[in-house]
């Protein structure tokens, strides 16, 4: 069973230490191996769900009244999130090793032969939001890519996290595999946190996944080299272009599908020259729907007598994740015009073109600076499982190591291997 220490450093000092320890023994775990893991996490969780669903009863019913209804949403479990957890565990198990593969190879002038080859990161402090199934999905991945994990979530999500990482370290000794392969925080100082931020000893990785305030805590405290996922503030520009009824379609999905979720739109950018009807349709099918909007002076005179527009204030206001039934929205002259208030306002996550022109399509693409760019679908199409990547540890906004969704390929490095035959360097 996991164990806590009253002391914090002396609590930081084991989680970082078992974490250094565990990845030395499973970065040389044989694939099947690692794929027998997985596959009694997936076999656990099912045998598990009365007890899950009660440490989960416990978190959701102390922080009902205390958190907004979309955080509420990501805190629940249900049998068929508890599915999807095992099936996400399956997928991962199945996945052809990311270790080992020879990424390049050649033989140099003087006959030594080079590669490069995919390996472990090593050990990876995961921080992440009050989302209990990530818990499982960044043990899975991180473990399938042959790294320890000291996971640590969002206070209100303890006892579930408690329970699922519990699941995950019978699945490990049943294997006969180092436990501490995955460690849980199970104090909820923000100071243990910083101490394990100091360890880059023993820690090799940092993924913060959770609010822009967490992200930018983690980034000026950490001596670990940190994979930053921050806000999703996601666009969807509909041009004059556009097919109305795939706008209308795209438009209602992006915000309304699932709103406290960070591949949801957050802005809608509308093309001026829409005709009048069709820009009454594309609003009508928000607000029907109870999506307030928030717009400029000019959106509010455009849209008067259509919908009811809450001024925006300052226009800064458009860089907003509101994760809830609240968008903003503005018009814009072109897809240039477009593409500049995105290069403003973005967050670098997912942004989606709705139009048949193809010209604006790629001026879109080409333009556009986000790890996902959408051409006529929905911005929640940006999720490692719809990528066919399985389970994510999140969708990093940074352009190195990795950008976008991050699977398990995300979670390896390389090192380059020579072999000779008694070659010297004259």
């Amino acid at each position: 069973m996991m164990q806590t220490y009253s002391n914090l450093d002396d609590y930081s000092e084991i989680l970082a230490k078992n974490a250094k320890k565990a990845s030395r023994t499973i970065r040389t775990l044989a694939a099947d191996k690692r794929a027998a893991v997985l596959k009694s996490v997936a076999s656990l969780l099912r045998e598990s769900k009365e007890s899950i669903l009660a440490a989960n009863k416990i978190d959701v019913d102390a922080s009902t009244g205390k958190i907004s209804d979309a955080m509420i949403d990501r805190l629940t479990l249900n049998d068929s999130r508890i599915e999807a957890m095992a099936v996400g565990a399956e997928e991962i198990a199945a996945f052809t090793d990311p270790l080992n593969r020879v990424l390049e190879s050649r033989e140099l002038k003087n006959g030594i032969k080079i590669s490069r080859v995919a390996v472990p990161i090593g050990s990876v402090f995961f921080i992440f939001e009050s989302r209990p199934n990530v818990t499982i999905d960044g043990a899975c991945l991180c473990f399938k890519a042959g790294n320890a994990v000291i996971l640590r979530g969002g206070k209100e999500s303890l006892n579930s996290a408690k329970c699922l990482a519990e699941i995950f370290r019978t699945a490990l000794r049943e294997n006969g595999v180092d436990e501490d392969a995955v460690q849980l925080v199970q104090e909820t100082s923000h100071d243990l946190v910083s101490k394990l931020l100091q360890r880059n000893d023993c820690i090799d990785l940092v993924i913060p996944r959770g609010g822009e305030r967490l992200i930018r805590a983690v980034v000026e405290q950490s001596k670990i080299p940190v994979i930053k996922h921050f806000n999703g503030i996601c666009h969807v520009y509909v041009d004059k272009s556009a097919d109305i009824e795939k706008a209308e379609k795209i438009l209602i999905n992006a915000k309304t599908q699932r709103t406290g979720v960070c591949n949801a739109m957050e802005c809608v950018l509308l093309d001026k020259h829409l005709p009048a009807a069709d820009t009454a349709r594309l609003v009508n099918a928000l607000t029907s729907r109870d999506v307030e909007l928030f717009g400029n002076t000019d959106a509010q005179k455009r849209l008067e007598g259509i919908a009811k527009i809450t001024d925006i204030g300052d226009e800064a206001n458009y860089h907003h994740e509101y994760l809830a039934l609240k968008a903003s929205i503005k018009f814009v002259e072109d897809v240039a015009e477009a593409c500049e208030h995105i290069e403003k306002n973005s967050s670098r996550h997912t942004e989606a073109v709705v139009a048949e022109d193809s010209c604006v399509q790629d001026y879109f693409v080409a333009n556009v600076d986000s790890s996902s760019v959408m051409v006529n679908a929905s911005t929640r199409f940006a999720d490692g499982g719809e990528y066919g990547l399985g389970a994510e540890v999140g969708i990093s906004t940074d352009k190195l190591h990795a950008r976008g969704p991050m699977g398990v390929e995300s979670l390896c490095t390389y090192k380059w291997v020579l072999r000779g035959n008694g070659q010297v360097r004259g």
